[in-house]
């Protein structure tokens, strides 16, 4: 209820200026849909998307974003009023650009076939065949200028009642923050913070996580592995980096450390290709968000770092961040729980041969070498 309140709050007190610098509420206006246009910045299409496309986008729309339900919603019942499109004025002064609303709008061009459909042509067919509805004119909130409409989006999408995914949200604060003028970067956070109805930390770690996603678009790092930014997600990448050693590992100070300037390239390419680079298109090397607590402790070793590096699984890696002599232990316990297994099986086992007995002929001569060395080392320390 807390956050609701907070929301009505701030979509009716913000306002906008005319020329003379007087505050005024944004015009609610009819406009014909024709005069509409998509947002290229808008934060929810990935980059592989042209957003000055509008069959592009309308496409994307369609593949991503089930816009065949809202489409058919329309199409039956009409266009909600309640809802109007949230737009700013285009520099011709006959259009406007939506900042808010563009998959209704994609809907909407569909519906009045101003665009033709490059993907399930079919199902739009059928919806215009049987269409009630196919509204030319919408309800418009027009703003002056599209920081405004940002500022008011900002609670609703990040905090508020209608969320965007974590990649979005990282785009649209990218977006806001060029707009904020402040004396340094926490204070920049503080009012980003302030806007969206979040925690000024909050912020700074996903700029900084965006900030290193564009470091590895740009140094070449996601398209060596064959990344796209959306390909890596982003709440896992900030949960990453919330992890003191593993921003450290990176050359990062801390998940405030926006400017990157101590980031290290081949360190942040190791962990790209661990964390976001599936394996024969399964899994990664480090796997879920619950393993970033053991990915931590390893990045602390050398050894294990390197044994990572050399193709080690993590739980292989984490073995040698216990040290050399607990990973000795624990490598012996498994192998003896391995020979113990293998022992109440050969009661069961059919077809053994000459080469399963070389293999264990093999074993227990390493048996017994590791246990002269272990006797070896004792001598010496009891000299």
């Amino acid at each position: 209820m807390q956050a609701l309140g907070k929301f009505a709050k701030l979509r009716h007190n913000r306002t906008v200026t005319n020329g003379l610098g007087q505050r005024m509420a944004p015009a609610l206006k009819t406009l014909p849909v024709s005069h509409l246009n998509f947002d290229p910045e808008n934060p929810r299409l990935p980059e592989r998307v042209d957003g000055e496309d509008a069959a592009a986008v309308t496409d994307f729309f369609l593949l991503e974003c089930n816009l065949i339900e809202l489409m058919m919603s329309i199409a039956e019942q009409g266009y909600f009023h309640g809802e109007p499109l949230l737009v700013v004025p285009d520099a011709n002064g006959d259009t406007h650009t939506v900042v808010e609303g563009n998959r209704r709008l994609a809907s909407l061009k569909l519906l009045t076939e101003e665009i033709s459909p490059h993907s399930m042509e079919r199902a739009v067919a059928k919806i215009l065949v049987e269409a009630k509805e196919k509204p030319t004119d919408v309800p418009c909130l027009i703003f002056n200028a599209r920081e405004e409409v940002l500022k008011y989006l900002g609670y609703r999408h990040i905090t508020g009642i209608k969320e965007w995914d974590a990649l979005a949200k990282a785009r649209y604060l990218a977006q806001l923050r060029t707009k904020v003028v402040a004396a340094d970067h926490a204070e920049a956070h503080r009012i980003l913070a302030k806007e969206i109805g979040s925690k000024s930390n909050a912020v700074a770690k996903i700029l900084t996580g965006y900030n290193l996603l564009n470091y590895a678009k740009d140094e070449g790092i996601l398209r060596e592995l064959k990344l796209e930014a959306e390909d890596v997600p982003f709440s896992l990448l900030t949960t990453a980096i919330g992890w003191s050693s593993i921003a450290e590992f990176i050359g990062l100070d801390g998940t405030g450390d926006v400017d990157l300037s101590t980031v290290k390239k081949a360190e942040t390419r190791d962990f790209f290709l661990w964390a976001f680079h599936k394996i024969d298109g399964y899994k990664t090397r480090i796997g879920d968000s619950r393993n970033f607590k053991v990915f931590a402790r390893v990045v602390e070793f050398p050894a294990a770092i390197e044994a990572l590096r050399k193709g080690a699984s993590l739980e292989e890696a984490d073995i040698l961040a216990e040290g050399p002599l607990q990973a000795i232990r624990i490598n012996i316990g498994k192998a003896i729980s391995a020979i113990e297994h293998s022992q109440t099986s050969i009661a069961l086992a059919d077809g053994l041969t000459d080469d399963d007995l070389a293999a264990s002929t093999r074993l227990r001569k390493l048996a017994a070498a590791l246990e002269g060395s272990i006797k070896s080392n004792l001598e010496i320390e009891n000299d």
